[in-house]
């Protein structure tokens, strides 16, 4: 989208400096043919007599040279028509009003048959642009613009996407400039009330409102021109535009962000109430679906992004930053399980960050104080059950996909609140050396005493199990694995354990306690606390291998789950009693 900005500050300034090339040289001509010099008029009595003259001389003249520049360097793509166009003299100022750049659809169709049009065309209008501080004398005499302000008044610019896969040339701008000039200096830019709309053919436009840009002490000479310090030749930046609106996900979703906002040189830039939300509810969403497939609902009040690389941004080479910050906001997932599963494999976390189109290069993302609620719909039950993650930190390092001789591992150090009340702390390494195999290891761990029902919310509709009594001490579990399968140890201690298993009667909406099973299972096969009085805290080794239809989180919670069983007394191959995988 920066691309798209900076177009928006580009044309008119290409404007400005075809307008200075023909009122410069219409100026030298004026002296040859007159024997005087315009810039230089110093008699008082004359002076408004010589603004009028020079203006009207000039006016008609230089709106026919830009149409006839514009059409010529377009290939006759564009048309150009400017209102009016007014020169002060005496107080250095110039004023174009009621400009339109439109492109001429016939020309631009026909281009398109013989591949010769460029993948996308523009149309740009604007009320006024203002410039403040010609200096007539450096005009005749020097070759340089130096301004005091150019200010543009409500333009749009749209943009029309097209079709063509024709490699566009990438124009060096400053090499053309800098053959009839030594400099360009511009203290002030400032770009007021824009509006762009990218026009997508079949798809509803995108539409990016009250689009700001203030910038200071531009600068183009042989030193600035390949000065990556500067944001496109100024010194300082400040752009801005809302309620950017998109649809993502083949149209199931709609993306919004209410505020962008971009400081340079800072290279920063702050998403403000950024979220993605279905038109759908949880339960349409499922009946269109042919598989298994999460639905998804987030929103976050600000994304604060630090040390951007604008150059390789703008040129859609990368995505390169020192470090994203995510304050608070929620996320939900929804997952049907009476649909029919589907392999959901390369899909582990470093790998769908390798496959993704563009290079992406971030030390560091750090995610504070989110709320993270999972929702399942279990056919067996005919119940749903929600796992809720308040408070979620998250520190995540080396989040790249670009290639190395040794690269770094994506870690991700975490803290939640489970339930809202139990403390977890949970540390991730994924290898990017050996991403195709998907290699990681897991640390996950809560010493905190809770009740063990605190978890029948979602353990009765989604495990047909309830605990009855019992405290929960301490859970950790060390695993390591990979796409295939995940290993490890597994210590669950607890004390006073007593569990009903349920089942679901035809035609009933309550789930049942299994009576007979469930006295047999408490009374000769369920451990009643570990460590028994006595003896040490049992540790077991969890094994479990990957359904091909279940993601890298399901992975994790069923080889803990076979620890957890084996911990109580209970055959670990209820893990694989699944109707459908979880994430």
């Amino acid at each position: 989208m920066n691309k798209k900005l900076f177009l928006l500050v580009l044309i008119p300034s290409l404007v400005l400096i075809s307008a200075y090339f023909f009122i410069r040289q219409s100026l030298k001509t004026d002296v040859k043919r007159n024997g005087e010099n315009l810039s230089i008029e110093t008699n008082k009595s004359d002076s408004s007599k010589t603004k009028q003259a020079s203006t009207v001389d000039l006016r008609p003249l230089f709106i026919q040279y830009l149409r006839q520049l514009v059409a010529k360097t377009s290939n006759d793509i564009y048309d150009l028509s400017v209102d009016d166009l007014q020169v002060d003299i005496l107080s250095s100022t110039a004023t174009l009003q009621n400009v339109v750049l439109k492109p001429d659809k016939k020309r631009a169709d026909s281009l398109y048959r013989l591949g010769l049009a460029p993948n996308e065309t523009y149309a740009l209008s604007f009320q006024k642009l203002v410039v403040v501080g010609i200096n007539l004398d450096d005009a005749i005499t020097e070759k340089t613009m130096d301004y005091k302000l150019v200010r543009l008044t409500n333009p749009v610019f749209e943009i029309y996407e097209g079709k063509n896969n024709v490699k566009e040339t990438k124009e060096d701008f400053t090499q053309r400039f800098l053959k009839e000039m030594k400099k360009l200096s511009l203290k002030n830019l400032v770009i007021e009330g824009g509006k762009i709309i990218i026009h997508k053919e079949g798809k509803k436009d995108n539409v990016l409102k009250n689009v700001s840009i203030n910038m200071k002490d531009i600068l183009i000479d042989s030193t600035t021109r390949n000065d990556k310090d500067r944001f496109f030749f100024a010194e300082k930046a400040n752009l801005s535009f809302t309620d950017y609106k998109t649809s993502v996900g083949k149209g199931n979703y709609n993306l919004a962000v209410a505020k962008v906002s971009v400081q340079a040189p800072e290279q920063r830039v702050t998403l403000s109430n950024l979220s993605m939300g279905s038109p759908l509810s949880k339960e349409q969403f499922s009946k269109k679906q042919k598989f298994s497939k999460e639905f998804y609902r987030l929103s976050f009040p600000s994304i604060i992004i630090t040390n951007v690389n604008w150059w390789n941004l703008v040129n859609e080479e990368e995505i390169m930053a020192k470090q994203i910050n995510v304050n608070g906001g929620k996320l939900f997932v929804y997952l049907d399980r009476s649909l029919a599963p589907k392999s959901k494999m390369g899909n582990f976390p470093v790998q769908l960050l390798m496959k993704l189109p563009i290079k992406i290069n971030v030390e560091r993302l750090k995610v504070s104080n989110l709320d993270l609620a999972y929702e399942e719909y279990n056919p067996i039950s005919k119940q749903s059950g929600t796992i809720h993650m308040n408070n979620v930190n998250m520190d995540i390092a080396n989040v790249s996909n670009v290639k190395e001789e040794a690269p770094k591992p994506v870690t991700i150090d975490g803290t939640a609140m489970f339930m809202g009340k139990i403390p977890i702390k949970a540390d991730f390494i994924f290898s990017r050396a050996n991403y195709k195999s998907g290699g990681f290891s897991a640390r996950i761990k809560s010493d905190k005493d809770f009740d063990g029902s605190l978890v029948n919310s979602f353990a009765m509709p989604m495990g047909l199990v309830k605990i009855d009594k019992g405290e929960l001490q301490k859970i950790e579990a060390n695993l390591k694995g990979d796409h295939l399968q995940a290993s490890g140890d597994v210590i669950l201690a607890y004390k006073d354990l007593k569990l009903l298993l349920l089942e679901k009667d035809r035609g009933e909406k309550k789930l049942d306690k299994k009576g007979v099973t469930t006295l047999f299972a408490n009374m000769f096969v369920l451990k009643k606390d570990n460590p028994k009085n006595g003896e040490e805290l049992q540790k077991e080794l969890a094994e479990f291998k990957r359904i091909p239809e279940g993601g890298f989180f399901m992975l994790v919670w069923k080889t803990i789950l076979t620890g957890a069983l084996k911990t109580v007394g209970a055959p670990p191959k209820i893990a694989n009693k699944t109707v459908n995988a979880s994430p």
